[in-house]
């Protein structure tokens, strides 16, 4: 049973950015999506899919996190057959075979191997602690993800699969890698690199993006090449300082960005609000990222320390994705951003992880009887 103590040590202020970030994304996704009949209703299940999730947070915050212990092998299968699934029984948007159809809600099945995995190697790593050589933990902890990777690459989604790929790698480095191990991971990861291009795991339409990027004349592409990123460019230039004003830029309003209320939704904030107001919303999440860095420097153990940096990374990843393929600096990838772009299956995973941080945090002292 949960101490009436432990609510001393509960990270009241990370609730309180989240919660802002949150009323911040419901208006932002109501000012990409006003007036178009298609997509008008999203603002109304975004806010009703974060208040599910504030939820689901304080639900897994009264959780003692070590408990995620006990069903880690469970929600390992039940990641593989459930991407495994998607492949087969999945419904295809934008010419991805990503998502579960359950009556009017999409359910996309990567989102949540995130959190699920980040539980899975946490446990793995933390358990072989000083008992396994830690070179074979880090070998066997990918031969854990590998299958996931390769599954989610059939998709195909390249995005999810790059952060899982990141995500191992934070682990592995706090778990206690030393510079031998580096180099020897990093000689591995070239190696792998190597057979997913061999295999065909990456398409052709994802390799043209990573040209887009490099590419140094914008003269040898073809017509509308860079339609996304000059668009989202314009937006961004035009907001100045203080923006167009809330609802009124003209680029979301004229419907230039076909997902502006998803990838794209940073491109709407700086147009409407201006670098003053993006500076507000990147000033936010680093906070978020912060406090979940603090947590996991107070964790009372490994498990938890993975944890929480396993989270601050698919948050820090993930918002360094999404921004900066906005600004040119990234190629245009799915990558959403966190707890202001819509999705459902998306902020169900970000506040479910909240949780786990505040569970964390909660319990980083054994009580004192």
């Amino acid at each position: 049973m949960l101490d009436r103590r432990m609510w001393r040590h509960y990270d009241y202020l990370l609730l309180v950015l989240v919660m802002v970030l949150l009323g911040l994304g419901v208006a932002m996704v109501y000012s990409a999506t006003r007036g178009d009949p298609v997509i008008e209703r999203l603002p109304i299940d975004q806010a009703i899919t974060a208040l599910v999730g504030l939820i689901v947070l304080m639900g897994i915050s009264i959780f003692d996190y070590m408990q995620l212990k006990n069903i880690a092998w469970p929600m390992y299968i039940g990641v593989v057959l459930s991407l495994g699934g998607v492949l087969l029984v999945g419904v295809v948007n934008y010419g991805a075979k990503r998502w579960f159809s359950i009556g009017n809600i999409e359910v996309q099945p990567g989102e949540f191997a995130k959190i699920l995995l980040t539980v899975v190697l946490a446990k793995f790593i933390a358990d072989r602690e000083g008992k396994r050589p830690y070179l074979e933990t880090v070998a066997l902890s990918f031969c854990l993800i590998a299958p996931c990777i390769g599954l989610i690459l059939i998709q195909p989604n390249l995005s999810t699969a790059l952060t899982l790929v990141f995500l191992w790698l934070i682990l592995v480095f706090v778990g206690g890698i030393n510079r031998q191990h580096m180099v020897i991971v990093s000689i591995a990861a070239i190696v792998i690199i190597v057979l997913i291009f061999q295999l065909g795991l990456i398409q052709q339409y994802q390799l043209d993006r990573f040209e887009l990027l490099l590419n140094s004349d914008p003269e040898s592409l073809a017509p509308g090449a860079r339609y996304q990123i000059d668009q989202a460019l314009t937006a961004l230039g035009s907001g100045g300082w203080w923006g167009q004003g809330y609802l009124q830029g003209p680029q979301s309003k004229l419907r230039y960005f076909p997902v502006r209320h998803t990838d794209f939704i940073f491109s709407v904030v700086g147009e409407e609000l201006g670098f003053v107001g993006a500076l507000l919303f990147i000033g936010l999440l680093i906070l978020v990222i912060t406090r979940s860095l603090r947590a996991a420097l107070m964790a009372r153990d490994t498990f938890g320390r993975l944890l929480c940096s396993g989270i601050a990374a698919t948050l820090f990843f993930q918002a360094y994705i999404n921004i900066g393929m906005q600004v040119g600096i990234m190629p245009v990838t799915g990558v959403v951003l966190p707890f202001i772009s819509y999705g459902r299956s998306s902020l169900i995973v970000v506040l479910a992880s909240i949780g786990i941080i505040e569970s964390v945090v909660m319990r980083h002292r054994k009580l004192e009887f």
